[in-house]
C-alpha cells in the first residue's frame, strides 16, 4: 500500500520548500521553491560546505573548479 506522499505524487504537482538537498534527492519532487531563508541554513550545514564553497568560486569567476568537480 502507498503512503499518502505517493498517493498526492499521482493527482498534484509535488515541490520542495526544503534546504535539505538530501531529502529533496529522496523526494525527488517535479519542482522547488528558492526561500532565501532555507538556502541560507543550508549553507550553514557542514555537509554543504562544498557547495558553497564552489558557489563563491563559481561567483568569483573560477569556472575550473565547477567544470572539473562537475565532469
Amino acid at each position: 500500500m502507498s503512503n499518502q506522499y505517493e498517493q498526492l505524487k499521482e493527482f498534484t504537482i509535488c515541490v520542495a520548500d526544503s534546504g535539505d538537498v538530501d531529502a529533496i534527492k529522496e523526494l525527488k519532487p517535479q519542482d522547488a521553491t528558492t526561500n532565501p531563508s532555507l538556502i541560507y541554513k543550508a549553507a550553514q550545514m557542514d555537509q554543504y560546505a562544498k557547495l558553497v564553497d564552489d558557489a563563491i568560486k563559481y561567483g568569483n569567476g573560477n569556472l575550473e573548479i565547477v567544470m572539473v568537480g562537475n565532469s
